[in-house]
C-alpha cells in the first residue's frame, strides 16, 4: 500500500529520491569517482596538447649526417708465407683459429658440429653441407678442393665466396678445422698441393693491393668523368644547332632525355663497334637510357642513319679534343 502511494504521490516520490539517492553515501562515492575520472582525462589531455604545441627536435640520423672519413692510404703487401709440408698437419693454434672462424662464419648454416643443421639451414635450398657425409660434394673432399669451395663459393647455393673477407691463412684454418669432424677425409698428393700453391701463392704469400684515401679515389673518379661530360656537352650542342640534319631529327624524335641518352653513349664505346650492338644497347632498357620505347619501331634505314650520325659525332675532332 505504501508503495502504491509513493507511485501516485509526486511529493512522496521526491522525498524517496532524496532519501535513497542524494543522501546515500554510495551516491557521493560514485560522484567523486566520476569527478576524479574527468579530472584525470583533462590533465592527460592538457599534457598531450602541451606536447603537441612544442616543436620537436628532429634527430638527424648520423649515418647520413656524418661526413665521410678520408681514410689514410694503406700499403699493400703479402700474407704470411705457408710451408706446404705443414698443410696436412695443422698446428693447435691453426685449429683453434679455424674453430673460432667456423663458429662465427659457418655454424649459422652448417651447425656447430658441422652436420648442416644450423639455425639458418631450415630456410635454405639446397641445404648446407653435412661435413660428416661422404657423398654429394661439389668440388670434392680433399683439402685443395675444400679450399676452392671456401674461396670461390658454389653458384646456385647459399655458399658464398670468402676470398674477399678472409685471407688465405684464415680460409685454410677453417678448412683444417672442418676436416677434424671426420677421420676419413682424403689427402692431397704432392702434385695437388703444388697446384694449390701456384693458385694461391702460398709459399710467397697472398698479395693484398694497396688502398688509396677516399678523397683521392673520388678525385680520380671525377677526372675520369670529365672527358665524358665534355663529349656529351659537345655532341648535344651540335645536335641542337643542326636540328635540320636527318640524324638530329631522328635522334630528337626517339629520345625522352637527350642528355641521359648521350651520357649513356659517351660512357661506353661498345655500341660503336657495329649497328647491331648499337640497336641492342639502346633498346635493352630504352626508358632508363633516355630513349622512347618507340625507338624499337625505327626502320632499318633509320637505324643506320642514326647509328652513323651519332658514331660520327662522337668520333669527330671536336669531341675527340674535348676528351683530352
Amino acid at each position: 500500500m505504501e508503495i502504491k502511494d509513493q507511485k501516485s504521490n509526486p511529493e512522496m516520490k521526491e522525498s524517496f529520491f532524496v532519501r535513497k539517492v542524494w543522501l546515500s553515501p554510495l551516491f557521493y562515492i560514485y560522484f567523486l569517482s566520476v569527478l576524479s575520472a574527468l579530472g584525470y582525462l583533462y590533465v592527460n589531455r592538457l599534457s598531450m596538447i602541451n606536447r603537441n604545441s612544442i616543436q620537436p627536435d628532429i634527430a638527424v640520423d648520423s649515418a647520413y649526417n656524418t661526413p665521410v672519413k678520408d681514410l689514410t692510404a694503406v700499403k699493400g703487401g703479402a700474407s704470411e708465407k705457408i710451408d706446404l709440408s705443414t698443410l696436412l698437419e695443422p698446428t693447435k693454434q691453426q685449429l683453434a683459429r679455424g674453430e673460432q672462424l667456423f663458429k662465427m662464419d659457418c655454424a649459422p648454416c652448417h651447425g656447430l658440429d658441422g652436420k648442416g643443421d644450423g639455425p639458418a639451414a631450415a630456410s635454405l635450398n639446397p641445404k648446407p653441407r653435412d661435413f660428416h657425409s661422404t657423398t654429394g660434394w661439389i668440388n670434392g673432399r680433399k683439402l685443395s678442393q675444400m679450399l676452392k669451395t671456401v674461396s670461390e663459393g658454389i653458384p646456385g647455393s647459399a655458399m658464398v665466396s670468402f676470398a674477399g673477407s678472409l685471407p688465405i691463412t684464415d680460409r685454410l684454418a677453417v678448412v683444417d678445422y672442418i676436416r677434424t669432424f671426420s677421420s676419413d677425409f682424403p689427402k692431397d698428393s704432392p702434385e695437388e698441393l703444388e697446384a694449390l700453391n701456384k693458385t694461391y701463392h702460398l709459399e710467397k704469400g697472398e698479395v693484398t693491393p694497396s688502398q688509396i684515401p677516399v678523397s683521392e679515389a673520388m678525385r680520380q673518379i671525377e677526372e675520369e668523368a670529365i672527358p665524358r661530360v665534355k663529349s656529351t656537352t659537345t655532341v648535344m650542342s651540335y645536335i641542337s644547332q643542326h636540328s635540320t640534319d636527318e640524324g638530329s631529327r631522328i635522334f630528337s624524335s626517339v629520345t625522352t632525355d637527350k642528355k641521359r641518352a648521350l651520357t649513356m653513349l659517351a660512357a661506353s664505346g661498345f655500341w660503336s663497334k657495329s649497328r647491331s650492338d648499337f640497336v641492342a644497347m639502346v633498346t635493352s632498357d630504352a626508358l632508363q637510357n633516355g630513349f622512347d620505347p618507340k625507338v624499337a619501331q625505327l626502320s632499318v634505314q633509320d637505324w643506320q642513319t642514326l647509328y652513323g650520325y651519332l658514331k660520327g659525332l662522337f668520333a669527330s675532332k671536336d669531341v675527340a679534343s674535348s676528351n683530352g
